[in-house]
C-alpha cells in the first residue's frame, strides 16, 4: 500500500489550488468590478474607472480560469466531464490588462 499526501496527488492538488486560487481572484475582482460599475462611486477621471473595471475584470476572468481547471479536475473520471477552459478566457484577461496598462499610462501622462 503507497501512502502518498493528498497535496502530492497531481488531480488533488489541481482540486485544491484551482478552487483556491480562483475563489480568492473572484472575491478581489468582483468588488472592484462593482465599484468601477456602481452610480453612486465617482471616479473623476474616465481612465481611472476604466482601469479599475480592466482589472477587476481580469481577476474574474483568471479566477473563472483557476475554477474551470479544478472542476475539469474533479469531473475527469466521470463520463460527462467538464472539460479544461479554452483559449477565449485567457484572450479576455490578457485583453482586459492591456487596456488597464494603458488607461493607466493615460493617467500618468496627463
Amino acid at each position: 500500500m503507497e501512502t502518498r499526501s493528498i497535496a502530492t496527488m497531481e488531480r488533488n492538488r489541481k482540486i485544491a489550488w484551482g478552487g483556491g486560487v480562483g475563489l480568492s481572484l473572484v472575491l478581489i475582482g468582483l468588488p472592484l468590478v462593482a465599484i468601477s460599475l456602481w452610480p453612486g462611486v465617482d471616479h473623476s477621471p474616465w481612465e481611472v474607472n476604466t482601469m479599475i473595471l480592466a482589472v477587476g475584470v481580469a481577476l474574474c476572468t483568471a479566477g473563472y480560469v483557476a475554477g474551470r481547471i479544478s472542476i475539469a479536475a474533479i469531473t475527469e473520471n466521470r463520463p460527462n466531464r467538464v472539460s479544461p477552459p479554452t483559449k477565449r478566457p485567457y484572450l479576455v484577461a490578457g485583453g482586459a490588462l492591456v487596456v488597464a496598462v494603458l488607461c493607466l499610462a493615460i493617467a500618468i501622462m496627463s
